[in-house]
């Protein structure tokens, strides 16, 4: 079968390794059919049955991009024969003659914590993704043979949102490749990989800080993976590479009080490690995290909740307990391509 793959916004960040996570499965599973990536850089390698077809000028314009997607990227894509297309970028292109997936792994269109405004400059990025964005991707999913998610609460917000039939979306959650351990966390460390996005919600950690600190409460640090100058509680460590970032597992309490996320990485993850977690209370940390035993939940609007937890944590009110062996499951990426071959 040959399948072509759609991927030329991928970058950097949770898209790359989207790429790189679906690239290195059918490079190991799927030999005996013919792969053809269409990329905006040389971020794969091409093998004897993996081609890569580089469009840098797509990619570098967001004017191109659509006109790809909506007009032109037909005929490309058509010339190319394939059986079946699969987009790993949120949109399919329209009018491409075979059978067409679509992988939706952009959650804000389909959350409704946050209305982001187009008029505050520090929210427009966000509301362009939102609503302008959202409502291709939602246009995208009607027109799509399949549209496959990563999480159940995905999958029911979009079929809602998008108005189209739940069974026309499979859910195929990303392989969590860490090993089951066993965490040792220093209860006055406490962890949150993070970034600059509003609702990655830093400032419920700050002020949630702020509470301890007028309790009197002040012999503990969080480290935050930004790139700030160091302060009392605070450590900056910038971007982390993978093993140092499973060391903080082990070795510290996790904090996450992000409020939209597709699926959340480092709580399947620090899980997986068995440490202390201190989540916010959302649909998708609830479905990572399951029945997990070190998991206690805060409402991220209330970094007095958030404070209260971390007390008890530096107390001792809260111990880590030995949680049971998490078994390994199947790649989601196994479903996805299980159901496109139904598809064809």
């Amino acid at each position: 079968m040959r399948i072509v793959v759609n991927d030329i916004a991928a970058s950097s960040g949770g898209a790359l390794s989207v790429l790189n996570d679906f690239y290195n499965f059918v490079k190991e599973n799927y030999k005996n059919d013919e792969w053809i990536f269409l990329l905006g850089d040389k971020y794969i390698e091409e093998t004897e049955n993996i081609k890569v077809v580089l469009l840098p000028e797509i990619k570098n314009s967001h004017k191109k991009k659509l006109m790809f997607d909506f007009f032109t990227g037909k005929k490309l894509i058509n010339s190319l024969n394939p059986d079946a297309v699969i987009s790993l970028q949120n949109i399919i292109t329209f009018g491409v003659d075979a059978p067409q997936m679509v992988f939706i792994h952009q959650a804000l269109p389909f959350q409704d914590y946050r209305k982001f405004s187009f008029f505050k400059a520090s929210e427009r990025s966000l509301a362009i993704s939102q609503y302008l964005i959202g409502f291709i991707i939602k246009l995208s999913a009607k027109f799509a043979d399949l549209v496959a998610v990563q999480t159940n609460w995905m999958r029911r917000a979009l079929a809602k949102k998008a108005n189209i039939k739940i069974k026309k979306v499979i859910v195929c959650p990303p392989e969590i490749t860490i090993e089951n351990s066993a965490a040792n966390p220093d209860t006055k460390s406490f962890f949150y990989p993070t970034g600059t996005a509003i609702y990655k919600n830093n400032d419920c950690v700050y002020e949630a800080a702020q509470l301890l600190n007028k309790e009197g409460i002040k012999d503990f640090k969080i480290k935050l993976t930004l790139n700030k100058e160091n302060t009392e509680n605070f450590e900056y460590t910038g971007r982390l590479s993978r093993e140092t970032v499973i060391d903080e597992y082990k070795n510290s309490v996790l904090i996450f009080p992000s409020y939209i996320e597709s699926f959340g990485y480092p709580l399947a993850e620090a899980a997986r490690i068995g440490t202390i977690i201190l989540s916010s209370d959302t649909p998708v940390a609830k479905e990572a995290l399951g029945d997990y035993e070190n998991a206690y939940y805060f409402d991220p609007f209330e970094p007095c909740q958030l404070a209260d937890l971390m007390k008890k944590v530096i107390s001792g009110e809260i111990e880590r307990k030995e949680p049971e062996t998490i078994e390994k499951e199947d790649s989601g990426w196994s479903v996805l391509i299980s159901a496109l071959r139904e598809m064809v």
